[in-house]
Formats: structure tokens, sequence, C-alpha cells
């Protein structure tokens, strides 16, 4: 993460306070991705590149509170509005902003969501964008895809309030979405976890306005050594899935791999994948293959790195 540092008079005079920080950090990928079903009109092949862009900003105030904000620039090569796929995507995303003292923190607008920030969602994820997240035991056939809500990259996102609170190893988060749109889904949603060690265990719920998206979760991750293992359950509204993921780190190499099931009809084989990273310090080449639950492979490979 780079740093810029912005402390003028002007701000000052402004907004009352000591000190304002403008900081701008991102990610970035690019490589190849391959999938054995595409879209009709479109190749098994294709290129795969995205950068973003974290706009942070923060501020103090003489008595100690801390507020703040979040915007990001994404482009990437997925489809947007008029545009087809593979051509320039750019987007602005909806603001976030905080206000925070010590361990607690209020944020409202484009919120991040407890499901989508609960530890252990996605430790599972293998390839250099997920492969599809079918090792999610929040992504299942029976129940849907991504049925949380989260921070939106690309426009203002279910627009909520969330609440955390942190002391020592425990943490809690509160979130509530969908304010400010009559049309949008309304979902509440928290999970608690504790740190104890190398280990992280932590336990979520949802309640959604939609019919299919009520959520229980559990996940316990951690590591022995240079392995990382980790399990994680849940309950996607009468939809039970289990994830088993494991890593070996030896060196600049990590591998990686994950398999899963779930009780639904629809899903017709089992989850699993294989990952690859290697450390080049500053950035890191991937790769991953995956299957999902309605036996869709997909492989990904390239490099991905943060500044």
């Amino acid at each position: 993460m780079k740093k810029v540092l912005l402390a003028t008079a002007a701000m000052v005079a402004f907004t009352g306070v000591a000190s304002a920080d403008v900081n701008i950090s991102g990610t970035a990928r690019f490589g190849l991705k391959y999938t054995d079903t595409p879209a009709v009109g479109f190749s098994k092949t294709s290129l795969e590149k995205r950068i973003s862009v974290n706009v942070d900003v923060s501020t103090e105030t003489d008595g100690g509170l801390e507020f703040g904000g979040r915007i990001r620039i994404r482009s990437d090569e997925e489809a947007g509005v008029n545009t087809a796929y593979g051509a320039a995507n750019t987007t602005l995303s909806g603001a976030n902003l905080y206000v925070k003292s010590g361990g607690f923190k209020l944020t409202i607008g484009n919120i991040c969501g407890a499901i989508e920030c609960m530890p252990g969602l996605y430790t599972q994820s293998v390839g250099l964008d997920g492969n599809g997240w079918s090792g999610l035991v929040t992504n299942t056939a029976g129940a849907g895809y991504f049925d949380w809500s989260a921070y939106s990259s690309n426009g203002g996102g279910n627009n909520g309030v969330e609440v955390e609170y942190t002391v020592g190893d425990f943490k809690a988060h509160v979130s509530y979405a969908g304010l400010n749109d009559a049309t949008a889904v309304n979902r509440g949603a928290m999970y608690v976890s504790y740190k104890f060690g190398d280990w992280t265990a932590a336990l979520g719920f949802q309640d959604s306005g939609v019919v299919g998206e009520d959520k229980t979760i559990l996940s316990v991750q951690g590591k022995l050594g240079d392995f990382g293992v980790g399990i994680g359950y849940a309950d996607n509204d009468g939809t039970d899935k289990i994830t088993l993921n494991g890593s070996y780190k030896m060196g600049a190499t990590t591998i990686s791999a994950f398999v899963s099931d779930e009780n639904s009809v629809a899903a017709t084989d089992n989850p699993w994948g294989l990952g690859v990273k290697y450390d080049l310090g500053g950035a890191t080449l991937v790769g991953g293959f995956s299957n999902s639950e309605t036996g869709n492979k997909r492989a990904t490979a390239g490099v991905k790195f943060s500044f």
C-alpha cells in the first residue's frame, strides 16, 4: 500500500482537525481463463484482466474520533452497460463513510456486509479470479450464488449500515442493507468470530426479505506449521453445503485444494479445486483448476499483485 499524506492549511481551516490522510492502494491481475461451458457466442478461452484502485480518506478530530470513507475505481474486461465483452468497462463505486472510536466502527452507504466480511468465507478459493467461486459454502446450485449483501465496485451497492466491534481476539459485525431503495433486497446479517493463536472460528447468520436467502454459516480456519486447514458449513435456507480446504507452503510456492458437497438435487457433481501460487516478491504467479457442482470445468493462470 502506498500512502500519501495531505495536510494543508485549507483542510485544517475547513474541517477543524489536526490532519487528514488520503491513501491510494489497489490490486491488479492479468492472464488467461478457460471454461468448458461458455455462454452462447463466447469462446472457451479468454483474456482475464482487472485493476482496482481504492481511494481511502480519513481524518481525526481533536477529541480522538476518526472519520473516513472509501471509493473504488475499477477497470476490467467484464461486460457492462452498453459494452461488449472485452470492451472498456471502467466503473466508480458508491462511497462508504464511517466513524470509528477505539474498537467501535459505524459504516453507512456501500457497506461490506457481515457475510461478505466473515472470516473464512473465501479461504478455499483457487485460481486467478476465484474460478467461479464454487467452493464457497454460501454458493449453491440449489439456493443460488452471491445472494448476500456485499461492497459493490460497480455502483452504489446495497446501501446500508453496519456496526463492527473488536475487543482483543473477539469481533462482532452486524449489518443491514437495502436502505433508500424501494426495489432493493432487505438483508440483515451478523457474525461473531474469535481468534486463538493461528486459528479463527466464526459463526454467521443472514435474514433476508427474499425466500431462500436465509443462512447460517460456520467456519474454522487455521495453520499447523506449513499446512493450512479449514472447514466451512452453511445452511442456505434448507440447502446444506460443507467445504474442506487445505494448503501447503514450501518456500515461495503454496499448493492449495478444496472439496465440497451440497445436498441439493440441482447439484450433479462435488465441487473441487486445485491451486498453486509462486511468490515473486512484489507479485504472485497464480494458477488453478476447478469443477463446479454442475460439472463446469474452469482453469485460470496469470499474475496478481497489490500496490
